[in-house]
């Protein structure tokens, strides 16, 4: 598999630093805008870019700057243009070779910047976390553009309208998958395999991730943010419990062979009587490959030779009533019910990628099972 690389989406902006523009005739058009883009929604506190601006066959090289901003009355909106303490990266992140603290930070900057930024090279924006101090959500803004090549210069009014939206997502979900796996002549059987995704196989995933949004109790996990502190970056805890709501050890959490997990993209674990406690100094969190990509955890709890944890006939009975999803076939299911396995764990798959910083908490309770024996 190959590497991470998280991906630093202000470095190339910042690299792009003015440069001279050649002299000489060129072509400027009048047509240039923002692709894709007729309103923007920037979510306070949220992180995100645009598409590219339209050239228009325009003259290269192009150099966009932000002219001015407008609120609904016309007047120039300063907020916008307020720089203030962010961290970013100067270097990329790698977690196979970054393992602590040190490492980590060395790659790290912390700069002074306005919330919304433009690349002057190609016109896409960005906006970031600090988008959190913006007032007056649900208000909307117009931004008009500076374009300057070797034609001349020319302000492209309302060149992106902007909406300032309190849906705000400080964490956002590709997948959860709950999975209990028994371990039969060497090989893992997902007899359980509950998966929240946008898979064909996975029925009602917008309704399934909403619920877990709203945290309205209806799905097996729970995600809640359960203090402000760190102020940057993220300290999170995941929590694996039976379905009586009692602790898998932590201290037996480990990545499911061959892949990785939470544990290979955070520093300082900690094993507690709430979870497995990790912690990074940024967000977002964990580190992924690109502005479009998340990052697959795939994390396992303890192995347990001993059966009576777990409610094997219940769980065969709901999978051939279609009450349970499985990934092993009807067919492939074995006559004597697993009577010959020697060994169950249960593992989480998941992409969740965690936008605003603070202590986090996962809690994914895995049914079937029973630490006390007793179900």
């Amino acid at each position: 598999m190959k590497k991470y690389i998280y991906s630093f989406l202000l470095l190339p902006l910042l690299l792009a630093s003015c440069f001279d523009q050649p002299e000489g005739v060129g072509f400027l058009s009048e047509a240039i805008y923002l692709k894709e883009a007729d309103t923007i929604y920037i979510s306070l506190g949220g992180k995100a870019q645009t598409d590219f601006a339209w050239l228009d066959n325009s003259s290269l090289p192009c150099t966009f700057t932000i002219e001015n901003i407008r609120d609904k009355n016309g007047n120039r909106s300063e907020q916008f243009f307020e720089e203030l303490p962010y961290r970013t990266w100067k270097a990329p992140y790698n977690f196979e070779t970054d393992k602590t603290e040190e490492a980590i930070m060395a790659k790290l900057s912390d700069l002074n910047l306005p919330p919304l930024m433009i690349n002057p090279v190609n016109g896409q924006l960005l906006y970031m976390e600090t988008t959190t101090n913006l007032k007056n959500p649900g208000d909307v803004f117009h931004m008009d553009v500076r374009v300057t090549n070797s034609s001349g210069s020319k302000v492209f009014p309302d060149y992106a309208i902007l909406k300032l939206s309190t849906e705000k997502y400080p964490y956002r979900i590709l997948e959860i998958t709950n999975g209990i796996s028994v371990v039969r002549n060497g090989s893992n059987n997902f007899a359980l395999y509950d998966q929240i995704n946008g898979d064909p196989l996975s029925p009602n995933f917008e309704q399934r991730r909403q619920n877990i949004y709203d945290d309205n109790g209806k799905e097996f996990v729970r995600i809640q943010k359960i203090s402000d502190e760190p102020a940057v970056g993220i300290k999170f805890i995941v929590r694996m419990e039976d379905s009586k709501g009692k602790l898998f050890a932590p201290e037996e959490y480990i990545t499911y062979a061959g892949t990785y997990s939470y544990i290979d993209v955070s520093i300082n674990r900690k094993n507690t009587s709430e979870g497995m406690e990790v912690e990074f100094p940024l967000t977002p969190w964990p580190a992924y490959n690109n502005s479009y990509d998340y990052f697959y955890n795939y994390l396992r709890g303890p192995t347990f030779n001993n059966f009576n944890f777990l409610d094997i006939n219940k769980l065969r009975d709901d999978v051939f009533a279609g009450k349970a999803p499985s990934l092993v076939g009807l067919a492939d299911w074995p006559e004597n019910n697993w009577a010959d396995a020697t060994a169950w764990f249960v593992r989480l798959r998941s992409r969740v990628r965690f936008e605003e910083a603070g202590t986090w908490k996962m809690t994914i309770k895995v049914p079937y099972t029973s630490l006390d024996g007793i179900f």
